[in-house]
């Protein structure tokens, strides 16, 4: 069980970076990438383009740092089964993680 915590909050830290890189090399644009649902306006102006960029940046790196703390809590003691409470726990910690992650998403298509 805790094998398999540790891998999905991997692959989670995995994909909030891969997000923050896009970010980083202003792409999120791109349809290729994030850009295929986001308004023309956000596309042709250069401040928005780069606060969209921003934005995911710094909610990519928010969410991966907020993913390290029960990764760290999973691997201080690998051998202990958790309990349902912590597991509860668990999944509304990264829950919020998810919704940190995943808020330009929404903030992009109202600029």
């Amino acid at each position: 069980m805790n094998t398999a915590l540790a891998l999905g909050l991997i692959v989670g830290i995995f994909a909030f970076g891969f997000g923050s890189s896009v970010g980083l090399r202003g792409k999120v644009l791109y349809p290729d990438y994030y850009g295929s649902d986001v308004p023309d306006r956000v596309k042709t102006t250069p401040h928005l383009r780069a606060r969209a960029n921003r934005l995911f940046v710094i909610c990519g790196v928010a969410a991966a740092i907020w993913l390290l703390a029960p990764l760290l809590w999973i691997f201080s003691d690998f051998q202990r089964e958790r309990t349902t409470w912590e597991l509860a726990g668990l999944a509304a910690y990264v829950f919020v993680a998810v919704l940190i992650g995943g808020y330009p998403f929404a903030e992009i298509k109202t600029l």
